[in-house]
Formats: structure tokens, C-alpha cells, sequence
């Protein structure tokens, strides 16, 4: 897929396209602006870096800011027949960091980049700085609700997701953002060969879950002591359906230094809509989290 985007929407996204290949021979696209106080970007799905384009802009002059698109969203590939699923956008995550030559570093997560997002941090937690936190699970007791049945109902979900782009759409839509944003959501989801690995996703996803996925989960919440002394930022939109205010209080419980501000005006994608109050909060706190460089891995 080529990753330009429409001349009327690259203005929103002016940011160098970039392609590193991982070790399974698929190029991730990402975005690296910035020359020093890395912070990484993880997107929720069904999104892309785009999502943070605003945060980027604004932040780059001070932090050398690094987003990168999961294969088989944004612009990366979309190699037919792959297990798209939680578990390979954490290897996706873990890989592509690998390549990146990264010395210390800050994370923001946002939806269900919470899980590669832990896991990054649980691996490598002396070189985490901070990390902020844009609604988002990663506990195994998570249930989406009832009404997200719909995108695993068979060939009713195949029309939603690979016909209508439905889940596209709703966050397009689910915000105050202009139309030229919005077609920067949809536009590496145009087509409908484009959208099938959001409907494996979905699919994947463990609504009931099965043991090996509860495991795997349960696990990386045992491993949250790892991470008891790191500093936490929690923007969370109080309207999110899928990530509630259930799950914030959870991440409340298992963390020591988790700051919260809520948005009861705004759902997942807050920061479309809050972005002026946002961005102040985000930087002073990943200011106040500077520290000594490390040598890269």
C-alpha cells in the first residue's frame, strides 16, 4: 500500500513516512520527529499513528517522538493469512523497539496499546521514564459490552467490519475533528482488503476467554510490581463504552503513582477533543520524568 497521503490531508500529518523490517520479513511504517527524550506511541486499534499527529506536531521540539503503525493497520503490510490478535501487536511492539536501537524512553498508550505497552515496559523497566495512559485494559477480566457482539456474529460482523468499515468510521466519527482528520483515519482502510485484519483482530480478541489468553494476561498483571515505582498519567474519557470507568479503577489499585484526569465530556479518543488541556498535562509530565541517558540495546 503506498503510504502517501491525499494532498489535502498531509498538512495534518507532516511527517516523514518511514519502513524498518522485522524479523518475520514484514516492513512496519512509522514516524520518528525529534532528536533527543524518546517517547514511544502505541495506537489502539482499529487506528494508526495518525491518531497522534497533534501530540507529535507539538511535542517534537523537545522530545524525539517515535509512532509506528502494528502490521496489518495504517501503513505497515498487510500479509494475508496472519494472526492478527493482541499477541502479535506485542511482538510487533517488542520487535520493532528491538530495531530501534533505543536507549531510555517514555511511553503513551492508548486503547489497546495498553498491552504491548506493558509488556514493553515490564521488559525493559529500567529504561521506561513515564508512561501516560489514554483509556485501556490489559486485565484478564476484561468483558467488552454486549453490543460488540455484533462484530463477531459471523457474516453480520463481515459487513460491518470488511464492507461498511464500521469500527473506522465510529471513531472517526466519535469526535469533534474536522473532515479532512477523518479521512486521515480511513484512508489506509479504503479498501475492503484493507479492513480484514481489523475483523481478525476483533475477531481474536478473547470476549470469552479462553485459558490460554486469560493466562497470558493474568500474567503480565502479576508482573505490575515491576513498575511500582514508575510514574503513571491516566487521561481517561469517562464516555469510553468499550475501556469504563470499571477499569480505571482497577489500574488505581495495582499502581502506586497513577495520576487520573478524567473527561466526562469525551469517550476513548479524548484527546481529539481535549487536546488543548491535554497537552500541557502530557508535557510537564514527561518533562518532570527526564533522566540520564542510557547506552541503546
Amino acid at each position: 500500500m503506498s503510504d502517501t497521503l491525499p494532498e489535502a490531508v498531509q498538512p495534518y500529518y507532516p511527517f516523514t513516512s518511514r519502513h524498518v523490517t522485522l524479523p518475520n520479513g514484514h516492513r512496519i511504517h512509522y514516524v520518528d520527529e525529534g532528536l533527543e527524550n524518546l517517547t514511544l506511541f502505541l495506537h489502539d486499534i482499529p487506528l494508526w499513528s495518525f491518531f497522534f499527529r497533534n501530540l507529535i506536531s507539538s511535542l517534537r521540539n523537545q522530545f524525539r517522538c517515535l509512532a509506528f503503525d502494528y502490521l496489518g493497520f495504517g501503513f505497515s503490510d498487510k500479509p494475508d493469512g496472519y494472526p492478527y490478535s493482541l499477541r502479535t501487536i506485542s511482538q510487533n511492539a517488542v520487535d520493532f523497539l528491538k530495531k530501534m536501537n533505543v536507549g531510555k524512553f517514555s511511553l503513551v498508550l492508548h486503547g489497546w496499546g495498553a498491552v504491548p505497552g506493558m509488556i514493553i515496559a515490564q521488559r525493559w523497566p529500567e529504561r521506561v521514564n513515564r508512561i501516560i495512559l489514554l483509556n485501556g485494559s490489559c486485565f484478564s477480566d476484561f468483558l467488552p459490552p454486549f453490543s460488540y457482539s455484533i462484530y463477531t456474529a459471523g457474516v453480520l460482523g463481515k459487513v460491518l467490519i470488511d464492507w461498511l468499515n464500521l469500527p473506522v468510521l465510529a471513531a472517526a466519527f466519535s469526535t469533534d475533528i474536522g473532515s479532512y482528520s477523518r479521512k486521515g483515519y480511513r484512508w489506509p482502510y479504503r479498501h475492503r482488503h484493507d479492513r480484514v485484519p481489523i475483523r481478525i483482530f476483533i475477531e481474536n480478541l478473547p470476549y470469552a476467554w479462553n485459558e490460554e489468553d486469560r493466562v497470558w494476561l493474568e500474567e503480565i498483571a502479576s508482573r505490575m510490581p515491576i513498575l511500582a515505582h514508575k510514574k503513571f498519567l491516566a487521561l481517561w474519557g469517562t464516555r469510553d463504552r468499550l475501556f469504563s470507568r470499571t477499569l480505571l479503577d482497577q489500574w488505581k489499585e495495582e499502581l502506586n503513582h497513577f495520576t487520573v484526569h478524567e473527561f466526562p465530556a469525551s469517550g476513548r479518543n479524548a484527546l481529539e477533543d481535549e487536546f488543548d488541556t491535554m497537552l500541557p498535562l502530557i508535557r510537564r509530565f514527561l518533562v518532570a520524568g527526564l533522566e540520564p541517558k542510557l547506552p541503546k540495546l
